[in-house]
């Protein structure tokens, strides 16, 4: 078998029909598709079962209770049989040659552990913005330290839900997604030691449609939760790494979250917030940009 592709799935029935659709629709189809629920009791088995005829292979499996993401996720790892592992998740929508692509890249560079591709933010109308930004630009990863210590600084530039990688590079060096963090942070921190161990390619082209409509329920769309595992993330990384990570560094990272949180704050409780986050990183010239951005967005 060339190719898993593996589906977490949390209370995945008002958007699962459409992933799957999408999925059944790759050029390439020679691929099993490894599915397992996390403890949730809606209709998302249901939805499988009506797609079991649409993949050569659909396994499947189900969590008596609910684990989170990271331990989903391991356990969808450790029932492949493919050399190549694809990440789906239950609200996006895949382009048809997105599989396609990324087997050509892995098939023709065996240097290369890991790729992913340009996902397209779509509001339930249109699409909204692209990313990651160095991609659309038609740059590339740089690798090593330096791609850790980019997205370590400026948060993960990879699409976590459309990435493919290696089966033996994940084994040989004891990766493995984190129980630790919720949400986000999982694949943020996959990135984060993937990047040290391999080489990461991003393909310039558009390969996943995620859904961003403002109603949609998400487990990406709580973000206090998100908030608090990302600055967690920041700190246990510069514990870890200090070899990599300088003082300068987290100061960095911290303020990037930082400005990232205060986004989500109304004017009466913004002043507030912004002084406390401010006078951990008041030298950073971040600050004075964000504020007139903000001012500016309100004129």
């Amino acid at each position: 078998m060339k190719l898993s592709v593996i589906l977490p799935i949390y209370h995945g029935e008002k958007t699962l029909a459409e992933t799957l659709e999408s999925l059944a629709n790759q050029t390439f189809k020679d691929f099993e598709l490894i599915a397992c629920i996390d403890g949730t009791k809606d209709n998302s088995l249901g939805i499988l079962q009506q797609y079991k005829n649409a993949f050569k292979t659909l396994v499947i499996l189900e969590n008596p209770v609910n684990m989170g993401l990271g331990a989903t996720m391991n356990r969808l790892v450790s029932n492949t049989k493919g050399e190549y592992i694809a990440i789906a998740e239950q609200d996006d929508f895949y382009y048809p040659e997105r599989l396609a692509l990324q087997l050509e890249v892995l098939d023709a560079n065996p240097e290369i552990g890991l790729v992913s591709g340009i996902a397209d933010f779509w509001n339930g109308t249109k699409i909204t913005s692209r990313f990651p930004g160095l991609l659309v630009r038609g740059n590339n990863y740089p690798q090593g330290k330096e791609l850790f210590l980019l997205m370590y600084r400026q948060q993960s530039k990879i699409v976590n839900s459309c990435m493919m990688f290696r089966k033996a590079v994940h084994i040989d060096n004891g990766l493995y997604f984190s129980k630790h963090y919720p949400s986000i942070s999982v694949d943020w921190s996959y990135f984060l030691r993937f990047s040290l161990v391999s080489k990461v390619y991003g393909i310039p082209k558009s390969l996943v449609r995620l859904d961003r409509r403002h109603n949609r329920d998400s487990v990406t769309s709580k973000k206090q939760v998100m908030f608090k595992a990302s600055r967690e993330l920041i700190k246990s990384f510069a514990y870890e790494y200090p070899e990599i990570i300088s003082k300068e560094d987290y100061k960095y990272a911290l303020t990037t979250q930082h400005l990232m949180e205060l986004s989500d704050y109304r004017w009466f409780v913004f002043p507030f917030v912004f002084i406390k986050f401010f006078r951990k990183n008041p030298l950073d010239n971040r600050w004075k940009l964000y504020l007139k951005k903000r001012i500016k967005r309100h004129d």
